[in-house]
């Protein structure tokens, strides 16, 4: 299991690298956010990964049951794949993005709940906000472009994005190297 500390410092590198260019080139950075929802290679590439990321999720976990039926699941992951590319390809990057919000969530929630420290509290809430936001990505994909559109729809609003994305970031970075 990956310790909080790790978790803390690789979602800070993570966020610093995701918000970096929207403080440094911020044309890019609109126009990214612009291709983003209909990219069907993102939505793709963000697709499988959820998808094997849940299959390894599932695969772990006790179902009673349901256990006899695990084998199944390699079969069945390429096949759910395939059917949400052809079925759901409409703003599926989006959708994509927000199952993996809700999928990083896990590993993060676990390592806090056996971490003892009095900032586990910051962690577990970014966790359920991810929670939160990727149940409305999954459910209505095209809010995506909205919030977009209210954080980078001037370049003086992206900039203040990528100020407060880097500024998380290095908060998180902090979190991991210090507090835990």
């Amino acid at each position: 299991m990956i310790s909080l500390s790790d978790l803390c410092l690789s979602t800070g590198i993570v966020s610093i690298v995701i918000y970096l260019p929207f403080l440094v080139a911020p044309k890019w950075a609109q126009k990214g956010l612009q291709v983003f929802p209909r990219n069907i290679w993102v939505g793709g590439i963000l697709t499988a990964v959820a998808v094997v990321w849940a299959a390894f999720e599932i695969n772990d976990m006790p179902l009673g049951g349901v256990d006899a039926y695990k084998t199944w699941l390699w079969v069945l992951g390429p096949v759910v794949y395939g059917l949400v590319m052809v079925f759901m390809n409409e703003l599926l990057a989006p959708r994509a993005l927000g199952g993996l919000l809700m999928l990083s969530a896990g590993p993060l929630l676990e390592a806090q709940r056996l971490c003892d420290s009095a900032w586990t509290v910051v962690p577990a809430v970014m966790a359920y906000v991810w929670v939160v936001v990727g149940m409305i990505l999954m459910l209505s994909p095209y809010r995506f472009r909205q919030a977009a559109q209210r954080c980078c729809g001037t370049t003086a609003a992206c900039r203040w994005t990528g100020v407060s994305g880097l500024a998380l970031g290095a908060f998180f970075v902090w979190l991991g190297r210090l507090a835990f």
